[in-house]
């Protein structure tokens, strides 16, 4: 019988975001039932008390070993969406644009750093004992990425992007499904998994193929921004920062869009990369549909100005270049509070200020003259 060892586990005794834990095995079962809107509520609930807002609690490494149970069953139906709540309670919050925080049972990391905290700490023992109790689920996982099912395909190599210290054997799995996988969307997981695991040739080569998906390029490309970013990778997230991909975000690992996950990862590749990379920017800024300029502007101050609090009293030849390309374009300050973005740099908060900063008068809201 499936989940009968739920009642030797202490719940009560244990915590979540809630307090005691011993709403947890209703909730598991509830996973069980027939019901989609049932099943639905009871994920829905479990984020909200065993992982409420990326946090991990003592009850949540329990919960791993039942959810491995329940994705091993053929009759379970939404299994692909109790992978990536698996992924989540390993990693927290983890995609192109948030790194992952968790522990391996020696360290706990958090945004790609060690943290100085013990092994019994009690915000690092709960990520160790997940990060454990997930590995027992290594062969499953490997089964999974096999399955019929996209969903569960996509969900498992999620889930193994969550493992890292398996990849010697993982990646060439992940490898060996890409190799023969069709689906572009379950394509575009396994890429997010190869890169969060270090692979970088077979990510190159599927940037240069055109006969891949764009969503699949786009994903390696972002991926290609931390691994081993080139004037090529710099061109062609250019391209995806200007040019949307339709449902992009319902993949394991993309943030909330295509193109803020391009402008992120031209954000992060090196500074003499991005500057190079500003001409281009400025021409499609100065070109680009509405959903475009934020992500676009975004790519641009971090290539050409750091972050401080002092207000700009001088500008560069580059700065002058992006920010007069931002005051000529007449949609980008009609897309929003752009406060933020502009405060971060020390930038005037408004078209006209930014415009007086360069040495120009701004006639009207549509005609700038010098």
């Amino acid at each position: 019988m499936m989940l009968e060892s739920l009642e030797l586990i202490p719940w009560q005794k244990l915590e979540h975001a809630l307090g005691p834990a011993d709403d947890v095995p209703d909730l598991l079962r509830q996973l069980l039932v027939d019901d989609p809107g049932i099943r639905s509520n009871a994920v829905w609930t479990l984020y909200g008390n065993v992982f409420h807002q990326g946090s991990r609690y003592s009850a949540t490494p329990y919960v791993v070993p039942f959810l491995i149970e329940i994705c091993k069953s053929d009759d379970i139906a939404n299994r692909g969406e109790l992978l990536r709540f698996w992924g989540n309670l390993i990693t927290g919050f983890f995609s192109i644009r948030e790194r992952p925080t968790w522990g391996d049972g020696t360290h706990v990391y958090f945004s790609g750093q060690i943290l100085d905290v013990s092994l019994d700490d009690p915000y690092a023992a709960p990520l160790h004992q997940i990060y454990k109790n997930s590995l027992a689920g290594e062969e499953l996982l490997y089964d999974l990425i096999n399955e019929n099912d996209i969903s569960l395909r996509a969900g498992a190599a999620w889930v193994l992007a969550c493992l890292p210290t398996i990849k010697e054997r993982s990646l060439p799995k992940l490898l060996e499904r890409l190799a023969v996988e069709t689906n572009p969307w379950v394509r575009s997981a396994i890429v997010f998994a190869a890169g969060e695991l270090g692979e970088i040739n077979q990510l190159s080569r599927l940037i240069n193929d055109p006969n891949q998906h764009r969503a699949v390029v786009c994903m390696a490309t972002c991926e290609l921004s931390r691994l081993a970013p080139t004037e090529e990778v710099a061109r062609k997230l250019l391209d995806f920062i200007a040019e949307p991909l339709e449902c992009y975000e319902h993949i394991p690992g993309a943030g909330e869009s295509s193109t803020g996950d391009a402008a992120f990862s031209l954000s992060c590749i090196p500074v003499a990369l991005r500057r190079s990379s500003i001409p281009a920017m400025c021409e499609k800024l100065e070109n680009a549909s509405r959903f475009a300029l934020l992500p676009l502007t975004n790519a641009l101050l971090s290539a050409a100005f750091e972050p401080q609090f002092e207000p700009q009293t001088t500008l560069d030849e580059a700065q002058k270049r992006v920010l007069s390309s931002m005051v000529n374009t007449d949609d980008l300050w009609g897309i929003g509070n752009l406060y933020f973005t502009l405060d971060q740099y020390g930038l005037p908060h408004d078209r006209y200020s930014c415009a007086a900063l360069l040495g120009m008068k701004l006639a009207n809201c549509e005609e700038l003259v010098f």
